[in-house]
């Protein structure tokens, strides 16, 4: 069957893939109107109403504002979500828990402890509640090792011995541990939902979904489409003493002092798990022994699947109930995605009861060309690192969208929030490049806000008139949903799956395991992609044809990175496979634990090369160019390979071998570009500028659309540098319709240098001729360097915008001979006029047109 998605883009056919958070106030209600019509302006044909700052959440002020911006979407065809809280994170549940449901906020286990020298006859230990509501869930006494607190033996149960608040042991010879465990609310954010208990999560649907459904039961499944939740966790946090108080991403399993999630559910199910009574066994939570790997993987299989269970499954089961969708993301960030805290405790579980996968792209996350190179970023850490979120957090959303049916391939990123004003389109196209070459394809850009300037996490789309780049927005907007359009959907053809490192890291102390991003990065940058696989999808997995294939994505090897002990389940699937002719390679060795695991050793040195000696290279890459991207995703019959130099100061030259040959069209989308060219035994050229992209579409459908007319890309056969005299004119951000003469000149220069103009925002004109005998053919005009976005001009009508390199534009069919008048309007940022907080964190390039001006002939 001919895939048509290539016509769809050419003709202007393609769906959105756009929901861009829109700020509510809740005083904006008169300028409601003509804010969804700037959306609508910008390309995108939905919007997430962004409930946090608005003042009446759920309020009659509220369901006012709703009205209207439903009514204006609903003229628009444009579709609504709702972010789903009042507060941030998701779990406040609009205050309700507070208000009516104050017994359904979350317990957590708290860990005490008294150390002793035996033998102690009698001795008696204080165990009295702190708190009025405290429960001692119970007292255990055990043997601890001399030169640390290793625990050994068995444990004691002193439970029986309490009297009048002291527990009572006559105490062995040696150094023990008395261990008292007590359900709290010392460590807990105050008041949110426990995200173990189904009756606790259903106050989220009682306080904000079912008043939305009340409200708004005619546009559901229409124009009212679905809800959002932000970054929903478990929220604990230390409470008692401490040597260190590591950030909210830095506490895994064994940090002392943390409070941990309870329900007595989850003793139940780590029961089960482990084959005997739980409770004795919590302190290896926090402490080292040879029996904590068994506690650990138990506790949090229990806690991570109550939250699946409980929270993801249960606002997505309602929503589908009511025909909306429910997505949204947790925090990823710095390995948080397995850990408790501010994250969730397992990605996959977390977001597994949802229409999308979700992550985000905030706060400095990731930088053009910083692969390679830790940098600051404005995170609670305060750096990046960046084999995280260049090799991990993208394949973690498209991973799951790829693995759960429900999600039809759905990946999701809210991207740009809490760059700042400095970041401009060019910063915005780089993000959103990262993102489709990794398999993201829907997009929360954020964020619109009625305000100007807001200081709620900048950038603003628009910024009520003033934002000199929205133009240049607009134009990535409309590319963003043609690319996503062009990779959505199909089969996203990789080399090989990694292993979730979850449980490596939950069963394993510091040092005995290793993160997936260590293979995950070796791979990458040497050209061979892969998706994340968790045990849970592991365990549901089968074989065809030597691969492992889970939900039709198929995977010629499972790469495990190394852990000292891994889940004996894994003992099995490693066995399946190998038998059934899948490699199995574990990362620097096998496990200690299960012992004699199926597969072989593979150090990371040597692991592209062992994935490509058995032949699992998708595409193959001659060139050194490690920071050039693909992703190949095949759709009945069309192979798609979007290829990226994320390289933001290094040409990307490569030959590249494609496992697809004929006829084939190369789209420069950005640049509104589409070429014809063809390989016969599928050895494509790809040469990218910094931070350039482009998509090669093979097919019957690309194969139809070559008429005649569309050229070959081919180097100009002519290059003119132009050296004119320049007549700059400014408009300042506070009016961009008001251009001001600035100077007449030949020489380009950065206006926003120290000898220029530092702090102007805005709008920069250059007006020059262009003197012609003959009218060329086939002409671009080249600018060179620009800072940030260019909108070309030729006598007097519109050629183009470019947002990125290259800054050129086809003009030959707007010249004519003799006088022409060319005018280049270059727009900046407002960070010369809002100097915000984010800014500080990102280095601020020239401004306007640098050159060489060029024209080139084809």
């Amino acid at each position: 069957m001919k895939d048509t998605r290539l016509s769809d883009i050419l003709l202007g056919r393609e769906d959105n893939y756009l929901l861009p958070f829109y700020w509510q106030h809740g005083t904006h209600r008169d300028r409601i109107p003509a804010q969804i019509q700037r959306i609508y302006n910008s390309g995108c044909r939905a919007v997430c109403v962004e409930s946090r700052p608005h003042p009446d959440f759920c309020g009659p002020d509220w369901w006012a504002d709703m009205d209207i911006i439903l009514a204006e979407c609903e003229k628009r065809d444009m579709k609504v979500w709702v972010l789903d809280d009042k507060r941030f994170p998701t779990g406040f549940a609009n205050g309700l828990i507070a208000k009516k449901y104050p017994h359904l906020r979350q317990w957590e286990i708290i860990e005490e402890h008294i150390d002793v020298l035996g033998p102690a006859p009698g001795t008696a230990f204080l165990v009295s509640k702190v708190l009025p509501d405290d429960e001692i869930l119970g007292v255990y006494g055990c043997e601890r090792n001399g030169f640390g607190e290793f625990i050994e033996g068995n444990f004691v149960d002193l439970t029986p011995t309490i009297t009048e608040g002291y527990a009572y042991w006559d105490v062995p010879a040696g150094i023990h541990r008395v261990f008292v465990y007590t359900k709290s609310r010392r460590g807990i954010r105050d008041p949110y939902i426990d995200m173990t208990s189904y009756e606790s999560c259903s106050v989220q649907i009682e306080a904000v979904y079912e008043p939305h459904y009340e409200h708004y039961a005619k546009y559901f499944g229409n124009t009212f489409i679905g809800f959002f939740s932000d970054e929903p966790s478990f929220g604990n946090s230390m409470a008692t003493r401490h040597p260190v108080d590591p950030s909210g991403h830095e506490r895994p399993l064994g940090t002392v002092g943390m409070a941990l999630p309870y329900n007595p559910k989850v003793i139940e199910l780590m029961t089960a798990e482990m084959g005997e009574y739980a409770l004795p066994y919590m302190a290896e939570l926090w402490y080292p022994s040879d029996h904590a790997p068994v506690t650990r993987l138990a506790y949090m299989n229990a806690v991570t699947k109550l939250y699946r269970d409980n929270f993801s499954y249960r606002l997505g089961n309602w929503c589908r109930e009511h025909g909306v969708m429910y997505i949204g993301h947790i925090i990823e960030d710095n390995n948080c995605h397995a850990r408790l805290a501010v994250g969730a405790g397992h990605y996959f579980r977390a977001l597994e009861g949802q229409d999308m996968a979700g992550i985000d792209i905030v706060l400095h996350q990731v930088m053009p060309g910083m692969a390679h190179h830790i940098h600051n970023a404005s995170l609670s850490t305060g750096i990046s690192d960046p084999a995280f979120y260049h090799y991990v957090l993208g394949q973690l959303g498209a991973s799951l969208a790829h693995q759960y049916p429900q999600m039809k391939g759905r990946a999701m990123c809210e991207e740009f929030g809490a760059y700042g004003w400095a970041e401009g389109a060019t910063m915005m196209k780089w993000i959103t490049d990262f993102l489709l070459v990794r398999g993201i394809n829907h997009f929360v850009p954020h964020a619109f806000s009625p305000d100007y300037p807001d200081p709620d996490c900048p950038p603003h789309f628009g910024a009520e008139g003033h934002d000199p780049q929205f133009e240049g927005f607009t134009h990535l907007m409309k590319y963003t949903n043609k690319a996503a359009h062009l990779l959505y959907g199909g089969t996203h053809i990789t080399s090989c799956a990694i292993f979730y490192h979850a449980e490596g890291e939950w069963m394993n102390n510091k040092g005995g395991y290793m993160f997936t991003q260590v293979p995950a990065k070796r791979l990458l940058d040497n050209h061979l992609c892969y998706d994340i696989i968790c045990l849970d999808t592991l365990e549901k997995a089968t074989v065809a044809d030597g691969n492992l294939v889970i939900n039709g994505e198929h995977y010629g090897a499972l790469v495990i990175p190394y852990a000292r002990v891994l889940p004996d389940a894994l003992s099995d699937i490693t066995e399946r496979l190998t038998q059934a002719g899948v490699p199995v390679l574990f990362c620097d060795g096998k496990p200690n634990q299960p012992e004699n695991m199926c597969g072989e050793v593979v150090w990371i040195a040597n692991l592209a090369d062992r994935i490509r000696e058995l032949g699992l290279a998708d595409v193959t890459v001659e060139g050194n160019c490690p920071l050039l991207r693909h992703y190949h995703v095949k759709r009945e019959d069309a192979d798609i390979f979007m290829f990226f130099n994320e390289d933001s100061m290094n040409t990307a030259k490569a030959t590249v071998t494609l496992p697809a040959s004929g006829k084939f069209m190369r789209l420069r989308l950005i640049e509104n570009g589409a070429f014809a060219d063809m390989t016969e035994d599928g050895k494509v050229t790809v040469e990218l500028l910094p931070c350039q992209s482009e998509i090669l579409v093979f097919g019957s459908a690309a194969e139809e659309m070559l008429h005649p007319h569309i050229r070959r890309l081919s180097v100009p056969v002519k290059i003119t540098t132009l050296t004119p005299s320049y007549e700059i004119s400014l408009a300042d951000s506070d009016d961009l319709t008001e251009f001001c003469l600035y100077k007449t000149t030949d020489t380009l220069v950065n206006i926003t240098a120290a000898s220029e103009k530092p702090s102007f925002s805005g709008l920069i004109r250059y007006t020059f001729t262009l003197d012609l005998d003959e009218v060329p053919t086939n002409a671009v005009l080249d600018l060179g360097r620009v800072g940030q976005t260019a909108k070309f001009l030729v006598n007097g009508t519109e050629a183009g915008i470019r947002i990125t390199a290259p800054y050129s534009c086809p003009i030959s069919y707007l010249l004519h001979k003799g006088k022409n008048t060319l005018t280049i309007e270059v727009a900046n940022t407002l960070v010369g006029k809002v100097r915000d907080p984010f800014s500080h964190c990102m280095p601020i390039p020239p401004s306007g047109l640098l050159g060489p001006v060029k024209l080139l002939e084809y």
